[in-house]
């Protein structure tokens, strides 16, 4: 059940501040204490696109089992010249195009 719905990653560009890599979605987890977290791989892919790692961190605590929507949130300084991005999770892995957005003044 890890699967990113309303998945979006871009190169955002804002006057004044350094072009990021952003990536946001929604995760649906089994309870409330389940956080979804986007990593960036130890060792960088060289296969033609950008590769993340989607990991679910159990926060502990007495939780309702419940399924939940999550928002998840990825942001590195710099952009990606890649087109494409991997997230990989325990359920296998699922690819979206790589966006640009531009913010106006």
């Amino acid at each position: 059940m890890s699967k990113i719905e309303n998945l979006y990653a871009y190169n955002s560009e804002v006057p004044g501040e350094p072009v990021c890599f952003e990536v946001q979605g929604t995760v649906t987890v089994a309870h409330p204490g389940i956080e979804p977290v986007l990593v960036a791989p130890k060792i960088r892919h060289k296969g033609g696109w950008e590769v993340l790692h989607l990991k679910l961190e159990d926060k502990g605590g007495i939780n309702l089992q419940v399924l939940t929507q999550k928002p998840v949130f990825f942001r590195r300084e710099g952009g990606t010249s890649w087109k494409r991005l991997e997230i990989i999770h325990a359920e296998g892995s699922q690819m979206v195009e790589i966006g640009h957005r531009v913010a106006l003044n």
